[in-house]
């Protein structure tokens, strides 16, 4: 591994990224079996938005999983890279009525988010009566824990996404009045436990709107992503659910249900982080080590944005040396932008801190690729490994030109 890193350093220069497509592959193909294993009608859907890399959503097209995207953009991304229209899943709380007449064409499975969408989806509807449409709908979800506290995403009470039960009421008729037929209900909710539980709340909660409402022509029961999964194998996930929990405890609850047993339709889900975190590897360049009263800072050629989130744990990582060990010492790694919050990692050990020296975070697959700024450094270089070992380059660094279009700027 050190003469690799040493290699694509003198090509490319620090810091880039490694990614491992055939982990990809792997954890793409464990989730959908755990499933099927149960139950057969099932479709995995990658989220787009988690990491755009095209190699891989080029590898996801080839193992038979659809595209889940959340913009006009992601869409026509999944088109181009020759997704059938059909196995595409277009989510998101903010279309065009543009959008709306485009997947509905293509028959591609459209969840309608808010009234606003529905209105626009009415107006399409009133300019050729005789179409058929199929649509999905977005349900709003509840889901708690055991002490009944809101397990949404960063402590919210509340989803803003979806349409909750008095709108249901509302819309459903207005739908049904107007031919529109109902073929999918969405219950993505993010939690900030990922526990089973929560998945079977939100199965519960789209089979009770399907009998509730008699929406015999669902043909898909999508309970979004937001799991556990791929993890570095330095990190401890033996308390965690893993892929066969969450696909037994959402068949149960679907299997158990008469409704569903009548009906028999697909399972959908949506994961992103679950199988693309482990895929990515980011080699970062140690410039420095400095004490300021006391504290040890390591500098590091990369930033915090390329491997973690502002409120995200500390990665695991190694690292790699020519250089004997030094003495252990505890110290934040900063990164290379002149922002103060600009922290790789926070008071870890480290026994390699010179100039030169290489750090290697892990885990950094999922949405760190698609979330980093172009602020200060350019994107970094994707390598991947051939058949032989050989380093192949798959996205190269940004360069002042590649960064002008990038931003719109023509002739310069």
């Amino acid at each position: 591994m050190f003469e690799l890193i040493k290699k694509v350093d003198r090509e490319c220069g620090t810091p880039f990224y490694f990614v491992y497509p055939e982990r990809f592959v792997n954890n793409l193909q464990s989730f959908r079996k755990a499933f099927t294993d149960i139950y057969p009608n099932f479709i995995l859907s990658y989220s787009f938005k988690t990491n755009y890399t095209p190699p891989l959503l080029t590898l996801a097209k080839a193992n038979n999983i659809y595209a889940e995207v959340v913009s006009t953009m992601e869409y026509n991304m999944a088109i181009q890279l020759g997704y059938p229209t059909d196995h595409i899943i277009f989510n998101g709380p903010v279309k065009s009525i543009n959008d709306i007449d485009t997947a509905t064409r293509n028959n591609s499975i459209l969840q309608l988010d808010s009234a606003y969408e529905v209105a626009l989806l009415l107006e399409l509807q009133q300019k050729n009566p005789s179409r058929t449409i199929s649509v999905g709908l977005r349900i709003n979800m509840e889901i708690k824990n055991d002490s009944g506290e809101s397990s949404i995403q960063a402590g919210l009470h509340e989803s803003r996404f979806g349409f909750t039960s008095d709108l249901l009421k509302d819309i459903i008729p207005v739908l049904k009045k107007n031919n529109i037929k109902i073929i999918s209900l969405h219950g993505h909710t993010t939690s900030s436990d990922r526990t089973v539980k929560n998945y079977q709340t939100i199965a519960n909660r789209l089979l009770s709107v399907c009998k509730e409402f008699d929406l015999d022509d669902v043909q898909y029961l999508d309970v979004g992503g937001s799991f556990f999964g791929a993890a570095p194998e330095e990190i401890d996930v033996s308390r965690k659910p893993q892929y066969k929990d969450y696909a037994q405890g959402i068949c149960d609850i679907m299997l158990s249900d008469s409704w569903f047993q009548a009906h028999k339709p697909y399972i959908v889900i949506e994961p992103g982080s679950a199988v693309v975190a482990n895929v990515f590897e980011l080699v970062t360049k140690i410039v420095q080590h400095k004490q300021v009263c006391g504290k040890n800072f390591v500098v590091a050629d990369a930033s915090q944005f390329q491997v973690r989130t502002f409120l995200s744990n500390n990665c695991p990582f190694c690292t790699f040396s020519e250089n004997a060990d030094e003495e252990t010492i505890t110290a934040d790694i900063v990164g290379s932008t002149c922002m103060e919050v600009d922290k790789i990692a926070t008071e870890v050990k480290l026994n390699h801190y010179s100039y030169g020296d290489y750090i290697v975070f892990k885990g950094v697959g999922a949405y760190r690729q698609n979330l980093t700024p172009l602020f200060i450094n350019p994107q970094c270089p994707i390598i991947k490994q051939d058949s032989q070992g050989n380093p192949v380059i798959i996205r190269k660094r940004q360069n002042l030109n590649t960064i002008l279009k990038h931003l719109g700027y023509e002739g310069f």
